[in-house]
C-alpha cells in the first residue's frame, strides 16, 4: 500500500512539473500601442496599452480586443475576436497589427529574460494604478535631458509602424537608422525597437548605431536585457566605453 502511495505521489510531482514547463507566457499590444481592454477565454481585463497573460496552457484559446479612443466613457470597437494558437513552454510577445490580425513578432523560452514594459506612458491592462494617462503630457518627456530634443510621440509612433510594415530586418534597420540620423530617442524607445528585431546582430548594430543619439545615456543600462547573450551585452559594453 504504502509503495503504491509513493508512486502516485511520484507520479503527480512529474505530471505536475511537466505541465508547469508547458506553459506559456503571452504579452499583447496595439501596433501603434494605443489602449484597449482585452479577454482571453474567461479573463477579462479593462484598458491598458499592454496586456500580460502567464501559465497559459498550450493549444487553442478565444482572444477578444477592443480598441478604446480619446473618450473613455465611449463605447470601444472590437477589432479583434478570433481563436488564437499558444504553443506550450513559451513567451509570446505580440501584437494586434494594422489589419486587425494576431501577430506574434518574438517568441522566446518561457520565462527566459522576460521583457517588461517600463515607463510613465505604461499602463499594464487590469492595473488601475500602472502607467501614466494623462494625456495632455508628452509622454516621451519624463526628464529634463530628453524634454526638448526627444523624437515626437506621433512620429515614434510613425516609425515603429514603418518597421512593422517590413519583413526584411535589413530593412527595418535602415529606417532606424535614418530616424536616428534626424532624432534622438530615450532608452525606453530603443528597448521598444529592439523587440522588431529577432536577431542578435542587427539588435547590437542598432543599440550600437543609437548610442550617441541617446538623450538619455546614464539609463543605457537597461538596454543590456534586450540581449540573449552575455557576449552581445560584453561587446556593446567596449564599443560604448571605445576598448
Amino acid at each position: 500500500m504504502r509503495t503504491k502511495l509513493l508512486i502516485i505521489l511520484f507520479t503527480f510531482f512529474i505530471f505536475s512539473a511537466v505541465s508547469y514547463s508547458q506553459s506559456s507566457y503571452l504579452q499583447l499590444s496595439l501596433f501603434d500601442d494605443g489602449n484597449f481592454s482585452v479577454t482571453l477565454d474567461n479573463t477579462s481585463l479593462s484598458q491598458g496599452n499592454y496586456a500580460e497573460f502567464d501559465n497559459l496552457p498550450a493549444g487553442e484559446h478565444s482572444l477578444k480586443v477592443v480598441r478604446i479612443g480619446d473618450d473613455p466613457n465611449a463605447e470601444g470597437s472590437v477589432i479583434f475576436d478570433n481563436k488564437i494558437k499558444i504553443p506550450s513552454g513559451s513567451d509570446l510577445y505580440a501584437v494586434i497589427d494594422e489589419y486587425n490580425a494576431f501577430t506574434i513578432y518574438k517568441k522566446k523560452k518561457y520565462g527566459y529574460n522576460r521583457l517588461i514594459p517600463l515607463g510613465d506612458f505604461v499602463q499594464k491592462c487590469g492595473d488601475k494604478n500602472s502607467g501614466n494617462n494623462n494625456s495632455d503630457k508628452d509622454q516621451y518627456s519624463t526628464n529634463d535631458e530628453c524634454r526638448y530634443k526627444v523624437i515626437k510621440k506621433d512620429d515614434f509612433k510613425d516609425l515603429k509602424g514603418s518597421i512593422n510594415n517590413r519583413n526584411f530586418e535589413s530593412s527595418n534597420s535602415a529606417v532606424v537608422k535614418t530616424a536616428l540620423d534626424n532624432n534622438f530617442i530615450t532608452v525606453d524607445q530603443l528597448i521598444e525597437l529592439l523587440r522588431y528585431f529577432t536577431f542578435e546582430d542587427s539588435k547590437l548594430e542598432i543599440a550600437k548605431y543609437s548610442y550617441k543619439k541617446i538623450c538619455d545615456q546614464k539609463n543605457f543600462f537597461k538596454v543590456y536585457d534586450s540581449f540573449d547573450f552575455e557576449t552581445s551585452v560584453t561587446e556593446l559594453k567596449n564599443y560604448i566605453s571605445g576598448k
